[in-house]
């Protein structure tokens, strides 16, 4: 939830439309979660099953180091960035040195008493332990892509080898490669058996509902007007995951009858949480292949159009607020001769001399309106305004919430919280007691 509003404050309050840019604080934020998404699973491995335990811990010390990092790469001064908040060496020093500590030791220990933890039954190919574990590996190599994005170019400008970008083009390509197979795989494990299954038992009864997600995933991408093939085959892999985890509460309810709950509160937030990566997928490939960005000029009494939006530049308004000046457009939305909405941009000036855009947006549950001024242009109140088109932006944030709402379900397993009777030496006197 936190990415998510992170997220939602570069969209709303930046002016530059977009929802995220893979910035290296952004990145600080993000590599905690790939680990500890793959740290969750594997923990279900252990505590069910009893193997995986070295690599749990390992997961644990890694997710915690990172969130180290990330504290570090903010609040150190070492990035410039609209999201790293302060500029103190000292602090950094400290932060640096702390992190050396614990994460030293944590590995160090583990080095020590790994062999300890090592073992436990051999994981057959089909099984659940073993699509998990598939997981784990491509989240930890998509955590580990990232880091090296990120770092890479403090540690070129360090060992003097210039000044490098490293930008949307290598993270998105990487990424999108490394995802591709843990959504394929990731309606799989539900629906796979723990100490082994048959492949046959397993992917048979989905071959329909992978039919049915190809041939409405590809129509959806047809009828949206998107000519990109990464959409489509991002729509047809949303569907495939929601279509299949639908099919295992399916499967769930037809086996209530012999006494099993429907779901527990582990499935459900399951169930919740696959279907956010559904939702956020359809949101995240819909927006970038329809989106619709132009930079245009207008002055009063002009109009541009996207789509069969039509953008009418109407007033310009100077004003004085408690401690900033603003500089307000009013711009109408029609479409057609129907008024969709109206919207008033502004361009602040706060004391001190920090300049912030308010965009203006009329959302929508399937696309969003946005409008956001950019600098003076001329005379006549001209300016350099952005128009943009968005189509199911929201879904990228309602997916984050499912996911988040998932999280929270699964912590109310009432298993989890069972008490355990303290051990009591015999003949002390206080095993009634315990």
């Amino acid at each position: 939830m936190g990415i998510a509003l992170g997220s939602w404050w570069a969209y709303y309050e930046l002016g530059w439309g977009g929802w995220w840019f893979w910035d290296p604080v952004e990145n600080a934020s993000f590599m905690p979660w790939l680990v500890g998404a793959a740290l969750i699973h594997s923990q279900a491995v252990t505590e069910k099953r009893g193997t995986l335990r070295a690599w749990t811990v390992l997961l644990s010390i890694a997710a915690f180091s990172l969130s180290l990092l990330g504290t570090f790469l903010v609040r150190s001064g070492v990035l410039t960035s609209v999201h790293a908040f302060a500029s103190d060496p000292t602090r950094g020093l400290f932060i640096l040195i702390f992190l050396g500590v614990i994460t030293g030791g944590a590995l160090l220990l583990y080095a020590l008493r790994a062999p300890r933890l090592a073992g436990g039954p051999a994981i057959p190919w089909c099984s659940r332990e073993a699509l998990i574990l598939i997981n784990n590996l491509l989240l930890a190599s998509a955590c580990a892509m990232v880091l090296l994005g990120t770092l890479y170019p403090l540690l070129a400008d360090a060992m003097g080898l210039g000044k490098v970008s490293v930008g949307p083009p290598y993270f998105g390509a990487l990424f999108v490669l490394l995802m591709a197979p843990l959504v394929l795989l990731m309606p799989l494990g539900p629906l796979t058996r723990w100490q082994g299954d048959r492949w046959a038992d397993v992917l048979l009864p989905l071959r329909w509902i992978a039919l049915a997600s190809a041939v409405l995933g590809l129509l959806w991408a047809w009828f949206a007007g998107s000519d990109s093939a990464r959409a489509a085959i991002g729509l047809v892999g949303a569907l495939w995951v929601a279509f299949a985890t639908g099919y295992f509460v399916w499967r769930r309810v037809k086996r209530r009858g012999s006494g099993q709950p429907l779901l527990s509160a582990e499935m459900a937030g399951m169930v919740l949480g696959h279907v956010g990566v559904a939702v956020f997928v359809i949101g995240v490939m819909l927006t970038e292949s329809l989106n619709v960005e132009r930079d245009v000029r207008m002055e009063p009494g002009q109009e541009e159009s996207i789509g069969d939006y039509r953008f009418q530049f109407v007033a310009m308004r100077h004003f004085d607020g408690p401690n900033f000046k603003a500089d307000e457009a009013h711009i109408q939305v029609l479409k057609g001769d129907d008024l969709v909405a109206e919207l008033y941009p502004q361009k602040r000036g706060y004391q001190g001399g920090q300049v912030m855009t308010e965009a203006a947006i009329d959302p929508g549950l399937f696309r969003d309106l946005y409008v956001a001024l950019g600098e003076p242009v001329g005379a006549n109140d001209a300016w350099a305004v952005r128009l943009y088109y968005k189509p199911m932006i929201r879904w990228v944030w309602l997916g984050a919430i499912l996911m988040t709402i998932g999280g929270i379900v699964s912590a109310t397993e009432r298993r989890l919280y069972r008490r355990v009777a303290a051990k009591v030496p015999r003949g002390s006197g206080a095993e009634a007691t315990a």
